[in-house]
């Protein structure tokens, strides 16, 4: 037979302070992805209007075109990336142990800051396949 254990101020205090940090480290990490989320999108709009200006698409070499799309799908990735990064997360909490709570909140966390680092992988790369391209195209205008 379970019995339930009462809930005592130390188990309160424990709960207060996961719930404090978990606020804490939320708005950080989610205010940091949806701006580059933001910012992602917007990349795309900045690029595509630099090909437009270095007439990339009047040029014979279609391999730059290619690199703009694939800077375009970097970006579009990354967004989605950190989109994935603000989804929240939910964490389970045990009338009897709340030691646990701490494990989950950092696996969450972990996570979060996993999936930022890849999101900004893909907009290096992406920015690197972009720049290299309108760089290139700039250079050869006449």
């Amino acid at each position: 037979m379970l019995e339930a254990i009462p809930v005592d101020s130390e188990d309160e205090e424990k709960r207060a302070f996961a719930w404090d940090v978990m606020k804490a480290s939320n708005k950080v990490v989610v205010g940091f992805a949806k701006m580059m989320a933001t910012a992602s999108m917007t990349a795309i709009g900045v690029l595509l209007s630099l090909a437009r200006f270095a007439k990339l698409g009047s040029s014979p070499d279609h391999w730059k075109l290619w690199l703009v799309g694939l800077a375009c799908v970097g970006y579009l990735a990354a967004t989605l990336v950190f989109s994935y990064a603000v989804r929240g997360r939910r964490i389970d909490v045990s009338p009897n142990d709340h030691d646990d709570v701490v494990a989950q909140f950092l696996s969450a966390a972990s996570l979060r800051q996993r999936m930022s680092d890849v999101g900004l992988v893909l907009v290096a790369l992406a920015t690197l396949c972009g720049l290299s391209v309108i760089l290139i195209a700039l250079a050869d205008m006449p």
